[in-house]
């Protein structure tokens, strides 16, 4: 099977479009190694595509749909640049149709400007022949069927409607970010729109256990399963926060110890991300959702290191993102029984207006070697 692949916003880079495609391009071979990929004048073809490579679950086309950096593509056909051998593509076109049109229209692009007949005139003459051969009626706008017919100097490419993709930015032409996952709705989302934006995520999960167990497998490892699905592999950190959660619990005043644990979590992500050479650190958090997400709070929390934050989620209400977890397939995971490290922080009467200079004062009281010698695990996870 060959398609056609529309890259998205590409057309937007000027003179960088040639790294944009060529990320997305090793991105696609990465993903389907016995397929070839070639730039052409407008998108990339893809040539030698097995079925069984495009499946996922029950979608035909699942894989290629979920690579970030492509806003549409279709399955296409090649043929000689003479109208007769374009007529016979387009019977091979319809003839492999799931199902059949009742209008359709043909809409060619000459990027070869010496081709004998004109755009306007290969169309009536195309169209024509289809009315005639199967009866379709010809409609311009919103029919049924497009017949694309695209015009190079020795071949044309000829394909019908596109298959809309998740778009974005092809996943590493925006450098290496570590998200830090949680077992709930938000960070997963924050995750994935990262991955939309062209980064390459890592992921790591602050667990409430002395060291990791059966249920952070269950539902962390799917959650990065999930996210797998649009870069084929991440690397996933686990922390076991046990000890450093006792002394949390045991020195800090119910109402802080969410802000408290939070600036650990956040020094214990910029050493991983610094020595795994991640830019940045990412969370799900949403202005005002939640007490320790309000600017005074956030503040307190993110001075506690130097590293770039992202707050991909920041300005969206939990509709916004609960609609994002359904599409993405991460919410019936997310709502699988588990306490992360967070859950337990949250204090009946928590603070949301904290003063750094307070912050600094309580977290004195942590023993910092433990967060210092703190063990990291990590895991390479695949595509689901």
């Amino acid at each position: 099977m060959n398609l056609i692949i529309h890259p998205d916003e590409l057309i937007l880079k000027g003179k960088n479009q040639s790294f944009f495609y060529n990320t997305l391009i090793k991105n696609l071979q990465r993903s389907f190694k016995d397929s070839t990929f070639k730039r052409i004048e407008g998108g990339i073809w893809a040539e030698n595509l097995q079925e069984d490579d495009l499946k996922s679950q029950r979608d035909p086309f699942g894989k290629i749909k979920n690579l970030p950096g492509i806003n549409n593509f279709a399955i296409c056909y090649k043929s000689k640049a003479e109208v007769e051998n374009v007529k016979k593509t387009i019977d091979e076109l319809i003839k492999n149709l799931e199902n059949k049109p009742e209008t359709f229209r043909a809409s060619s692009k000459r990027i070869d400007k010496n081709f004998p007949t004109k755009s306007q005139e290969l169309n009536i003459t195309l169209g024509d022949y289809v009315n005639e051969k199967y009866g379709f009626g010809v409609k311009l706008k919103k029919p049924d069927l497009e017949i694309h017919i695209s015009i190079y100097q020795k071949r044309v490419l000829i394909y019908g409607n596109t298959i809309k993709a998740v778009g974005g930015l092809p996943v590493g032409s925006s450098g290496r970010v570590l998200s830090l996952l949680s077992g709930g709705i938000d960070s997963p989302v924050a995750s994935y729109n990262l991955l939309k934006r062209g980064a390459e995520i890592g992921l790591i999960h602050f667990q409430n256990e002395t060291q990791v167990s059966e249920e952070v497998g269950e539902k962390i490892f799917d959650i990065a399963k999930k996210l797998a699905k649009y870069q084929s592999k991440i690397k996933l950190f686990i922390v076991p926060f046990g000890e450093i959660q006792k002394q949390v619990i045991m020195k800090v005043p119910a109402d802080y110890r969410m802000i408290i644990s939070r600036r650990i979590f956040y020094k214990i992500a910029e050493r991983v991300a610094v020595e795994n050479k991640y830019l940045a650190l990412a969370t799900g958090d949403s202005l005002g959702q939640v007490a320790s997400q309000t600017l005074e709070n956030m503040s307190a929390i993110y001075e506690a290191t130097d590293i770039l934050k992202l707050t991909p989620l920041i300005t969206l209400n939990k509709s916004e993102i609960i609609k994002i977890a359904r599409d993405i397939e991460t919410m019936d995971i997310s709502e699988r029984p588990y306490e992360d490290c967070c859950s337990l922080f949250v204090a009946k009467h928590p603070q949301t207006k904290a003063k750094l200079k307070d912050v600094l004062e309580i977290e004195k009281q942590i023993n910092t070697s433990i967060v210092d010698n703190v063990e990291i695990i990590s895991y390479n996870i695949s595509i689901d």
